[in-house]
């Protein structure tokens, strides 16, 4: 299946959600002009994103992206540390 078909937008665009920097604008212009809209909520508190998603639904019926951090925090490891000095060391 084609990824535009699987997420029901007009133009293979994606917008980059990037968090701090735009709300819920950016997503909404993009979605309307047949892209994927983004929205960043990884900084937003649960009051915030609400609004912002409520915006959005107020302003678009296209489809559009919720993001959100999900990654886990990598332990130390001394070998990778000393490596990774060793090669930037002049």
């Amino acid at each position: 299946m084609i990824l535009q078909k699987l997420l029901r937008i007009e133009i293979p665009i994606i917008q980059a959600p990037m968090a701090g920097v735009q709300g819920s604008a950016l997503a909404v212009a993009v979605s309307n002009a047949g892209g994927l809209g983004s929205l960043p909520c990884a900084m937003l508190g649960v009051e915030a994103m609400r609004q912002e998603l409520t915006e959005i639904q107020g302003q678009t019926t296209k489809p559009y992206n919720v993001n959100f951090f999900c990654h886990a925090q990598p332990g130390p490891d001394a070998r990778r540390e000393a490596m990774w000095r060793q090669l930037l060391s002049p």
